[in-house]
Parts: C-alpha cells; sequence; structure tokens
C-alpha cells in the first residue's frame, strides 16, 4: 500500500488505535501499511480447509469473521471464535507453518489488511515490539477456548445462554446494547454455545417473558443488564 494514499491515512490511525498495534513505533506501523494490501470480502462467503490463511496473515478493519469447526457427517458446527475489527487470524498457522482444518464464514461484509505470511514472519523478526503484542494475544485466545471448553463441559445450555449475552453486552450512558453478536440469527448463536436452534429459541423466549430481552427479528435489545448479570450470578 503506498503512503499517500486516500486509504493508508485512515488505515494507520486504525492500526493506531487498536489494541493489537497501538503500542508500535509509528516506523513499525508505516513499514507494515507498506508490506500491506487491501481485501475485501462480501457477507456469507465461506473458506474452507485453511485456503486463505496458509497464504496471508490478516489484520481485521473492519466486519465480523466467523471461525468454526464442522462435522462432515453430520453437518453440525460450533463456532470457535467470532474475529472483529483489530483482531489478527489465523495465529496457529502463523507460528507453525501447518495447516490448521478449520472453516470462515464472513458474517458481514469484511475489510482485511492482508501480507503474505513468509513476510510477515521475517517482519516480526525484525521487530521484537511485535512480539510483545503477539504473545498477550495469543494467551487471550488460549484462555478465551480453555473458557469455552470448560463451560461446554460444566454448564448446562441455560447457563451458557445467559453468560453469553451478559459477556455481550456493552453499557453506555444512555443504553445497554448487545455487541459481537448482534443481529445474528437464533441459529447462529446456538453454534456459539454448542447447541441446536430449538434449545436457543426456548432460552430466548424465556429471557424475554422475563422482560430482560426485547426481539425484533433478528435484532435482540437488553432491556434489563442488571437482572441479566444477577441470574448469571446465581449460577
Amino acid at each position: 500500500m503506498l503512503e499517500g494514499s486516500k486509504q493508508y491515512h485512515n488505515f494507520y490511525s486504525i492500526l493506531k488505535n487498536s489494541t493489537f498495534f497501538k503500542d508500535l513505533k509509528n516506523e513499525s506501523l508505516q513499514e507494515f501499511l507498506n508490506l500491506a494490501n487491501v481485501e475485501t470480502w462480501e457477507k456469507g462467503r465461506i473458506f474452507s480447509q485453511t485456503e486463505k490463511t496458509l497464504q496471508y496473515f490478516y489484520f481485521i478493519v473492519s466486519g465480523r469473521l466467523k471461525i468454526y469447526k464442522i462435522n462432515p457427517q453430520t453437518g453440525n458446527e460450533f463456532t470457535l471464535y467470532i474475529n472483529k475489527n483489530g483482531d489478527i487470524f489465523d495465529v496457529i498457522t502463523l507460528l507453525e507453518n501447518k495447516p490448521h482444518a478449520i472453516e470462515m464464514e464472513t458474517l458481514d461484509k469484511v475489510t482485511l489488511l492482508t501480507i503474505p505470511i513468509g513476510v510477515i514472519r521475517k517482519w516480526i523478526k525484525i521487530h521484537p515490539e511485535f512480539n510483545r503484542k503477539l504473545l498477550p494475544y495469543i494467551a487471550d485466545q488460549l484462555e478465551l477456548m480453555e473458557e469455552k471448553a470448560s463451560d461446554m463441559a460444566l454448564l448446562d445450555t441455560w447457563t451458557r445462554t445467559v453468560k453469553l449475552f451478559a459477556q455481550n453486552t456493552i453499557q453506555d450512558i444512555h443504553d445497554h446494547e448487545l455487541k459481537l453478536i448482534n443481529n445474528l440469527s437464533h441459529h447462529e448463536i446456538a453454534k456459539i454455545i454448542g447447541t441446536s436452534k430449538n434449545v436457543i429459541n426456548r432460552h430466548i423466549q424465556k429471557l424475554k417473558e422475563k422482560k430482560i430481552l426485547h426481539i425484533n427479528r433478528k435484532h435482540i435489545e437488553i432491556k434489563d443488564h442488571t437482572a441479566l448479570l444477577d441470574m448469571l450470578n446465581k449460577f
């Protein structure tokens, strides 16, 4: 990406304000951008068996990307992560240089910065400050997956549903807004907690009857966040 282009300053600002890149020196950010290209993936696009991540390193500028596993015999899916703006992927391929059997689907129109995987590996060696951000990021991802595995083993689907909504509710001065899982279908929400659409429908209806949620098509509004947290704290 050529410095001075219309996109350059916008992407520089996004990187500078992101959790992952905010502490890097300006020269390192500029070098990263000069190595990067821009890709746009339309909503609903599916990538199978690491056809992309073996070749490129990705930083998400905008949109959401679902990372999931699928059982080829049954077609059942389980969502591992929903990556959003500011996230990078696939870290396992970046570190191991081996195929990572995952599936990816865009939940929105997604804009990304991309760098060939070999180039980013060399760049990491030159810039140790990047590693100081990369390692805590990997630790956070591992902790997230550890928590998810524990929840699947130890919590019932009702508790996992309440926890999902509580953890993804953002409070501002005006209201409580659902983030990351906002505007997802009930079927997609079910895949996040490892259950069926019918089960998640029942749980959402129960929260609606308790006047904790308000549903308008796929849009879920949190009406009583305090009650949601109280319910979670009782588990």
